[in-house]
């Protein structure tokens, strides 16, 4: 057995005695094990998301427990992209980075070990391991997860998605004074009447201090960001849709078991749903192209 998985396995120590629930749509996380320093420091990223008792089902509790000094991965060389790699073991996939360890439990909970001398804060190690999470459950409910920004208007969540520099936050900024659901990473999910996407306390800010009523909203469309000097929409519909699509999915390299039902997933919604590139320049207004396009697709 690779070391790091006997680490994993033998790292049953919580860091402290503090639970707290993250409302992640109609469902919650339920953390336990958290130090005083680590629940305060969640309280501050997350805000209104992230309370003592969310009044939602829980989802799954995600056990914080002390894995001792020395890093999961092997340093980080200068220069390189941040690495979380999985491992399959017989009691489940369990995702690796540089200071966090995350796995199955043994009692049907998940276990988060963390490296307790990382130069990465423990509440990043933290946050970064919940996406993990998340996507997960996503998958698990029908859905995917994505590198997006997403916006309310008008009742309907409007999704951008793409790679790091495409544009997310600059299509957050022409959004204003719209309300954010979240501006670098979003789950959509499948509901009764469609697809619908949650509010999320993931941003770049690391200061949450509104959540929006409601524990979903149905998604108007999910656009793929491109750079341009003239706004234009372009639809995509078929294998190019599903490709494109995918290459903006979140973390689906953490979750070899569950590959293969991501992508029926994908399909399905670029099946059912809009989906687009959107072309747009640092300054030009989309909302009429985005609009007009979205509309003419119902």
């Amino acid at each position: 057995m690779e070391p790091s998985i006997r680490r994993f396995h033998a790292s049953d120590r919580a860091c402290g005695e503090h639970a707290r629930e993250l409302a992640v749509g109609d469902r919650a996380f339920r953390f336990e094990g958290l130090s005083a320093d680590q629940a305060a420091a969640l309280e501050r990223f997350w805000g209104p998301y992230f309370t003592p008792d969310s009044g939602l089902p829980v989802d799954r509790t995600i056990r914080v427990s002390d894995g001792g000094p020395g890093f999961w991965l092997a340093e980080p060389q200068a220069g390189e992209l941040y690495r979380i790699e999985p491992r399959v073991t017989p009691s489940g996939v369990i995702a690796l980075s540089y200071a966090f360890a995350l796995g199955p439990g043994p009692d049907g909970s998940w276990r988060l070990a963390l490296d307790t001398e990382a130069v990465e804060p423990a509440p990043q190690s933290l946050e970064n391991a919940t996406r993990v999470m998340a996507a997960r459950m996503a998958v698990e409910r029908g859905g995917f997860a994505m590198h997006s920004a997403g916006v309310l208007r008008d009742g309907k969540a409007w999704l951008f998605t793409g790679p790091s520099g495409a544009g997310k936050s600059t299509a957050m900024r022409l959004s204003a004074p719209a309300v954010s659901l979240g501006d670098d990473f979003g789950l959509v999910l499948p509901s009764p009447d469609g697809w619908v996407t949650p509010p999320l306390p993931f941003d770049n800010a690391h200061a949450i201090t509104e959540r929006p009523e409601g524990s979903s909203f149905p998604v108007a469309g999910i656009w793929k960001l491109f750079k341009a000097d003239e706004p234009r929409v372009e639809r995509l519909t078929g294998l190019a849709a599903v490709t494109s699509l995918s290459t903006c999915s979140a973390l689906s390299w953490v979750m070899p078991d569950l590959a293969g039902a991501m992508l029926e997933q994908i399909g399905r919604f670029c099946e059912e749903s809009h989906f687009g590139h959107l072309h747009f320049g640092l300054d030009a207004d989309f909302w009429g192209p985005l609009s007009a396009a979205a509309g003419g697709l119902d």
